[in-house]
C-alpha cells in the first residue's frame, strides 16, 4: 500500500470551522448518491451521541474529508466567488457525499430557524446550478402537520439534485417519524442537533470531520484513484502516521538539552531534533511493519491469521494500545483514542506514545521467540483474542516474572474451566455435554506437547488456517451416519472398501475377512451403486455393523475399546477431514491420516500420534495387527500421556480413569 506523504496536513474541524471554508466538486467526481441506509445510519449515530447518557467520548467524528487548496489561477479561470475565506478554495479529493449531506443538514437547520444561517459554499463543476439550488428548498406542512420538502422551481431537477431532495426528506421524515426512546418535538431537537452538531473541539458532545489536506506536489485526481481503488486509505494507520510524522506534530525536548543554546539557536537545535525522531519512527515503523508480516509471528499474536481488515499491519499494534475490542463500532477509534491520549496527557507527547508502541512490539516478539511464552500465551490468545493480549501486556508490566506466568497459568484454567460445575475434571469432559470445552483441552494438549518435545515451536498459522472437530477415536455406531446425505454414505464405502482390500492383501488367509468381503460389503456396494434412491439406511446400518464386529474381533487378545465419549477416544481433526472418515473403523481413519500426512497437509501432533500409533510404541507384544484398531490399551496409554501433559490442570485428586461406564450413552 502507498503511504501518505508526511507533509500534507491532518486536523480536526469542528462543523463551524468547516463553515468557513468553500468547497469545489471536480468533475470526477460522481453525483450525490447518498440512500437511505447512509443516512439512517447517520443520524442514529449521531442520535444515540447526542441523547445516550452511556455514549462515550466528547465529539463524534465523521469520516475524512481529502481536500487540496485550488491556485489563483483556477479560481479565476473557474470564475469561482465567495465572501468566505478570503475566497480561498478547496478541491474535494474526497468526501463529497459526506460534505453534501452536511449541507443538507444545515439547510434543514436553516428552514427551522430562519435566524440562522449557517454553512458553507460548494460548487459542483459538473451541475453548477446545485450551489443555487440549496436556496430554492423550502418546506410546508401536509395535511397531518408534518413537514415536507419543497422546491421553489419550475425548471425540471436533475438527477443530482432529486437526490439531494430525496435526502433532505429522508432527514425530516426520521425526526418526525422514527420510534426513538426520548421523543423531542422537531423544534427542541433542532436546537439540540444545531448545538452539539456545530460545537467546537473545546466544548461537550461537538461532531467533529477529520480534515486531511495534501500538500505535497501530488495530483488530485491521481489521488482520487488511488483512494477509490483502495491502494491507498485513510486507516486508523495512516491517520496516525500523519498525527507522528506531520509538520504540525509537536514533540517535547529536554530542557537541559535546549539550555545549552542562546534563543537564536534554540529553534534550529528543535527543528533538527524533530526530524530525528520522525527518522527514527519512520524507520522503525517499516522494521515493526515487515516484521508483522511474517504469517508465523502475525497468527501467533491474533486470534485468527486473518488480515484483511488490516491493510497497514501495525494498526493491529495500535489497537491494542488502544484497548480496542472487538465490540467496538466505531472505524476511527485508535486514531481518535491516540488523539485523546495527547489532549488528556496520558502521554507526555507523540515521542512518549510512540515509545510506547516500540515497547508493546518488543515485548510480544520477545514472547514469540521464547518457547515457553509463545506457546502458553498463543494459546491464551487464540482462544481469547485481543482482549486477553490487551490484559497480558499490562500485567507484564507490572508483574514480575514468576507472577506473570501464574497469571497465564490462571487464564489458561479459566478457558477449560466448566463454570457449570468448576470442580469438574477436564478428564471427564464428554463430546455431547462439554464439546466446546473439550475441543479447548485438546488444543491446549496439542500445544503443551510441542512445547514439552521443545524440538519446535506449535504451527499456530496453520491450525487457524482450518476449522477443527472433535472426532471418535474408536467410532460410535450407524446412528451417527447423516441418514439424510447419501454423498456421506458413498463415500464410506469407498474409504472402507479400500482398507478391506488392502487387509485382505496382507491377510491372505483370514477367510472372515474375504466371506465379509465377498459375502457383505461387496453386494451391498454395488445395490448401493446401482440405485442410491432405493437404498435404505436400514441396510447400511446392517452392513456398517457387520464391519465394526470384524474389526473388534481382531482386538480378540485383549479387552475391546469402550465407546466413551470422554477425552480418551477424542482427537482433533479438521472439518472437512472429519466429514470424510467419520464413523468409519480405526483402519479408515489411520490410512487417511497417513495419506494426509505424507501429502503435506497439516495434521495436529497427537492427532497423529494416535494414528500412528506411537502412545503403544513400547508395548513388548505389538503386532502387526494392532495397527488396524484401536485398543483399550492403546486407550489407555493416551490417557496416560494426556494427565502427564496436562497435569498442571488437572486436580490430582481427579487423576483417577475416569469412569467409562457413566460416559456411554445410549444413541
Amino acid at each position: 500500500m502507498t503511504d501518505l506523504n508526511p507533509i500534507n496536513y491532518l486536523d480536526l474541524l469542528s462543523i463551524p470551522e468547516l463553515c468557513e471554508k468553500n468547497f469545489f466538486i471536480p468533475e470526477y467526481q460522481r453525483g450525490y448518491r447518498w440512500g437511505e441506509v447512509q443516512i439512517r445510519q447517520l443520524l442514529e449515530d449521531l442520535y444515540t451521541f447526542f441523547y445516550d447518557d452511556k455514549a462515550t467520548g466528547n465529539f463524534y467524528c465523521l469520516q475524512p474529508v481529502v481536500v487540496k487548496e485550488m491556485t489563483a489561477e483556477d479560481i479565476e479561470n473557474l470564475g469561482l466567488k465567495s465572501s468566505k475565506d478570503n475566497n480561498r478554495w478547496y478541491e474535494v479529493v474526497d468526501g463529497q457525499q459526506r460534505l453534501t449531506t452536511i449541507k443538507i443538514i444545515l439547510m434543514l437547520e436553516n428552514l427551522l430557524d430562519e435566524d440562522k444561517e449557517l454553512s458553507f459554499e460548494i460548487f459542483y463543476k459538473t451541475r453548477p446550478e446545485l450551489a443555487k439550488f440549496f436556496s430554492l428548498i423550502g418546506k410546508q406542512k401536509n395535511e397531518e402537520k408534518k413537514y415536507q420538502i419543497i422546491v421553489q422551481t419550475e425548471r425540471k431537477l436533475d438527477i443530482d439534485s432529486w437526490h439531494i431532495i430525496k435526502a433532505a426528506q429522508r432527514i425530516i421524515d426520521w425526526f418526525q417519524n422514527e420510534e426513538l426512546p426520548y421523543k423531542p418535538n422537531i423544534a427542541s431537537f433542532k436546537g439540540r442537533f444545531y448545538e452539539s452538531f456545530s460545537g467546537d473541539k473545546s466544548k461537550q458532545k461537538s461532531v467533529q470531520v477529520i480534515w486531511y489536506e495534501l500538500r505535497d506536489d501530488s495530483d488530485p485526481y491521481d489521488m482520487f484513484k488511488r483512494l477509490n481503488d483502495r491502494s491507498i486509505s485513510l486507516n486508523n494507520a495512516e491517520l496516525i502516521r500523519g498525527m507522528l510524522l506531520s509538520d504540525s506534530a509537536k514533540y517535547k525536548f529536554d530542557p537541559s538539552l535546549l539550555e545549552q543554546f542562546n534563543d537564536e539557536v534554540r529553534p534550529v537545535v528543535e527543528e533538527r531534533e524533530q526530524a530525528r525522531k520522525q527518522s527514527h519512527i519512520i524507520e522503525m515503523w517499516d522494521i515493526i511493519e515487515s516484521q508483522l508480516r511474517d504469517e508465523k509471528f502475525w497468527a501467533f499474536i491474533k486470534d485468527d491469521n486473518r488480515s484483511e481488515q488490516y491493510s497497514c499491519r501495525i494498526e493491529y499494534i495500535f489497537d491494542i494500545l488502544a484497548q480496542k475490542d472487538s465490540n467496538q463500532k466505531d472505524p476511527l477509534y485508535t486514531y481518535l483514542s491516540f488523539d485523546k491520549y495527547i489532549k488528556d496527557n496520558v502521554y507526555a507527547d507523540l515521542w512518549d506514545l510512540w515509545l510506547s508502541v516500540e515497547t508493546y512490539f518488543s515485548l510480544l516478539k520477545s514472547w514469540f521467540n521464547n518457547s515457553y511464552f509463545y506457546h502458553k500465551i498463543g494459546f491464551v490468545i487464540s482462544e481469547l483474542g485481543t482482549t486477553s493480549l490487551i490484559g497480558m501486556l499490562a500485567d507484564a508490566m507490572k508483574l514480575s516474572k514468576d507472577d506473570f506466568k501464574k497469571s497465564i497459568d490462571n487464564r489458561i484454567s479459566a478457558i477449560i474451566r466448566d463454570n457449570r460445575n468448576p470442580n469438574k475434571s477436564i478428564l471427564d469432559y464428554s463430546y455431547d455435554d462439554n464439546y466446546a470445552l473439550l475441543k479447548k483441552v485438546l488444543f491446549l494438549y496439542n500445544v503443551e506437547t510441542t512445547l514439552q518435545q521443545g524440538k519446535e515451536f506449535f504451527p499456530f498459522d496453520l491450525y487457524k488456517s482450518k476449522d477443527w472437530t472433535l472426532e471418535h477415536i474408536h467410532a460410535q455406531n450407524s446412528d451417527r451416519i447423516d441418514q439424510s446425505d447419501k454423498g456421506k454414505w458413498e463415500i464410506w464405502f469407498k474409504e472402507n472398501e479400500k482398507v478391506i482390500k488392502r487387509l485382505m492383501y496382507r491377510l491372505p488367509n483370514d477367510e472372515k475377512l474375504k466371506a465379509l468381503y465377498e459375502n457383505n460389503f461387496k453386494p451391498e456396494y454395488e445395490k448401493f451403486e446401482k440405485n442410491q434412491n432405493l437404498y435404505s439406511f436400514g441396510e447400511l446400518t446392517k452392513l456398517f455393523d457387520l464391519v465394526f464386529k470384524y474389526f473388534d474381533e481382531l482386538n480378540q487378545n485383549e479387552d475391546k475399546p469402550a465407546a466413551i465419549h470422554n477425552i480418551s477416544n477424542m482427537a482433533l481433526l479438521d472439518g472437512i477431514t472429519n466429514t470424510s472418515i467419520s464413523n468409519s473403523v480405526f483402519e479408515v481413519k489411520r490410512q487417511m491420516i497417513l495419506d494426509a500426512d505424507a501429502s503435506g497437509k497439516y495434521i495436529p501432533i497427537c492427532t497423529k500420534k494416535v494414528f500412528l500409533k506411537y502412545y503403544n510404541k513400547n508395548e513388548e507384544y505389538f503386532t502387526v495387527q494392532q495397527n488396524f484398531y484401536w485398543s483399550e490399551t492403546d486407550r489407555q496409554h493416551y490417557l496416560d500421556d494426556i494427565k502427564r501433559v496436562l497435569s498442571e490442570y488437572i486436580h490430582e485428586d481427579n487423576l483417577s480413569t475416569p469412569n467409562d461406564e457413566s460416559e456411554v450413552t445410549n444413541e
